[in-house]
């Protein structure tokens, strides 16, 4: 077994690669383009393939490890790990946080392969790609009914600037007779803006 520790950036990876006896095999880092990484992990698994061994990896959750973790599992890692340290340490350089999770990986990689948990950080859940479009469509609808909710008090707060409030001709806003009416009674342009936000809001939020 091979045991891949990774420091994720945006535009690039810096590994640290360990074997069974814990010592480093590899130590560099790989830019994210698309060929660059792919060449590598090309390797890794030809490497793998002639020796006959598998390998794991451990990954710090960040803001854009989808595309990595879907990678690896691509690429038939044995297993992804997504970790969240309890502690961040103050003295920090790529090298040093890719060796330190190799590290970490191959001296708790029994706890690791069977599911244990780790004193001093918390493993992430990796969620199907089904889970994690639902994760994204729920927090999208919970953004948009945020967007229209705001709108729709700008459009109030006008109204009573103006005092026509008492004009409209539905008791709730919006309704589609009440949007009618506001195109009826010829208001400034930046109401059509904030009238247009909110049509585009509403169709996305749905019924």
């Amino acid at each position: 077994m091979l045991f891949l520790g990774i420091d994720q950036h945006a535009r690039q990876l810096t590994i640290s690669l360990r074997d069974q006896s814990g010592d480093v095999l590899l130590a560099r880092q790989v830019s994210t383009q698309p060929e660059k990484v792919l060449e590598f992990f090309d390797q890794l698994t030809r490497r793998c393939a002639q020796s006959e061994e598998q390998f794991i990896a451990v990954v710090e959750v960040c803001g854009f490890n989808d595309w990595l973790i879907r990678m690896l599992q691509d690429y038939r890692c044995h297993k992804v790990i997504l970790i969240q340290p309890e502690e961040r340490k103050r003295c920090k350089t790529d090298r040093r946080d890719a060796a330190a999770l190799s590290e970490l990986l191959w001296v708790n990689r029994d706890r690791f392969l069977e599911g244990k948990p780790v004193r001093g950080l918390r493993q992430v859940t990796i969620c199907s790609s089904t889970q994690q479009e639902n994760r994204k469509l729920s927090t999208l609808r919970k953004e948009a009914g945020q967007t229209q909710t705001q709108l729709v008090n700008k459009i109030k707060h006008i109204l009573r600037r103006h005092n026509l409030q008492w004009e409209l001709p539905t008791k709730t806003f919006p309704t589609a007779k009440a949007i009618a009416w506001l195109r009826e009674i010829g208001v400034p342009q930046e109401w059509w803006a904030l009238g247009g936000g909110y049509a585009a809001s509403a169709n996305l939020v749905g019924d």
